[in-house]
């Protein structure tokens, strides 16, 4: 018994003494949304809102779509890392993010971690740590009531959490309800020359407002010239004021949002525009339109007195 003891309190000593070197992640809570979005960014996006520097090895490609609400930095990255097949590691102020292989191979240290048992048997405690993380390797010690965890810090870091609800919550389970917001579809309803008229269009794809222009006043003849990027038209003075709300609803860089993602202290969204995706904070422009607001799953982008929104995924 006294060397078992003293086996145990060596190991003691080391996860100790690894715990003063091993940097922890911020301990904020986020709600995240994402609609196939690139896996690199929501990685950076992460790392950001935990004051990281991220490193993304090559081989992570991929885009994910998913909503979580309220959850610890630390398990939403872990969630995000292990649902995607990839893991995490910190080393210093830096989050890099490879393939499990690739981080055992270039960053590998592996350490020790207790948990106590109090309601539920260490021996199911195990053959439950081997379904949830297999790469972790365990030891029990019935007399003790204790589970002796060995493996990749960020393994060990669910382990833990693992065994520790599965032993608070022996005779019961807790569902998470996720809900996630349909997308809200903004429809125009079509209505009922003279003089030639002709806008600029800034944004949007000519033929496409040519189209909606056509649909809302079909009596009309209207044109598309690419080179000069205008509008024409033959209509009534009337008609023609028509025709300018429609180009003011619709003239509008075509951003599709892949992402929110919050936390106590920011919000920050990922956004595609022009086959280019960019993080953009509250106050922050693209295209010369600046994020001005969110809300119900949507950001609100604003120009002088013009703005428009802009869901996820659209």
């Amino acid at each position: 018994m006294r060397a078992r003891w003293k086996l145990v309190l060596a190991l003691c000593l080391i996860v100790v003494l690894g715990s003063a070197f091993t940097p922890a992640l911020g301990q904020g809570r986020v709600n995240m949304e994402f609609k196939q979005a690139p896996l690199v960014d929501v990685f950076q996006i992460l790392g950001q809102l935990g004051g990281y520097n991220v490193l993304v090895d090559p081989s992570v490609s991929g885009e994910v779509s998913f909503v979580l609400h309220d959850l610890p930095m630390e398990e939403a990255l872990d969630l995000v890392t292990r649902t995607t097949g990839y893991r995490y590691k910190l080393m210093g102020n830096t989050l890099i993010i490879a393939s499990e292989a690739r981080l055992k191979s270039e960053f590998g240290t592996e350490d020790f971690s207790f948990v106590s048992l109090e309601h539920v048997d260490v021996e199911a405690a195990r053959n439950l740590i081997s379904l949830v993380v297999p790469s972790v390797k365990s030891y029990v010690d019935p007399e003790l009531d204790l589970v002796v965890l060995f493996g990749l810090t960020s393994d060990l870091q669910l382990a833990e959490q693992v065994l520790r609800q599965y032993d608070r919550q022996a005779k019961s389970g807790v569902a998470i309800p996720v809900q996630a917001e349909p997308p809200v579809i903004k429809e125009i309803s079509p209505e009922d020359n003279l003089p030639l008229h002709a806008a600029n269009v800034l944004y949007a794809d000519g033929i496409t407002l040519l189209e909606i222009v056509r649909r809302h006043l079909p009596q009309r003849e209207f044109g598309w010239d690419e080179s000069l990027g205008k509008l024409t038209g033959r209509t009534t003075a009337d008609e023609w004021e028509q025709v300018v709300a429609l180009l003011q609803e619709y003239d509008y860089p075509q951003f599709v949002l892949k992402g929110i993602l919050t936390n106590q202290d920011q919000t920050v969204i990922l956004v595609e525009y022009q086959e280019t995706t960019t993080l953009l904070k509250l106050g922050d422009t693209l295209a010369g339109w600046m994020a001005s607001s969110i809300a119900d799953g949507a950001v609100e982008f604003t120009q002088g007195q013009r703005s428009f929104l802009v869901r996820i995924g659209r």
